[in-house]
């Protein structure tokens, strides 16, 4: 049995609404917020998260600068010119 143009777009609406839900504002700050929860406990249970995050940080701000540093040809030439 084939599917008609009708339960095509009415398929097509249904997968459309459930990936909206779940990419939606609510599903994304529940994990955000159970994300802050458990980041919290840690810290309180344990004192080595804090540096473990500071770390990580420091880290990725290197690489950040340094890749800032690599590219700096491309972004001179437009700041000169602004």
């Amino acid at each position: 049995m084939a599917l008609t143009a009708t339960d095509k777009k009415e398929i097509e609406t249904i997968i459309r609404k459930e990936i909206k839900d779940f990419v939606g504002q609510n599903t994304m700050k529940q994990f955000e917020t159970k994300l802050i929860d458990e980041i919290r406990k840690e810290m309180k249970r344990n004192g080595k998260i804090e540096t473990d995050i500071k770390d990580i940080v420091l880290r990725m701000l290197t690489e950040f600068y340094g890749h800032l540093y690599q590219q700096r040809t491309q972004w001179q030439s437009r700041i000169k010119n602004a």
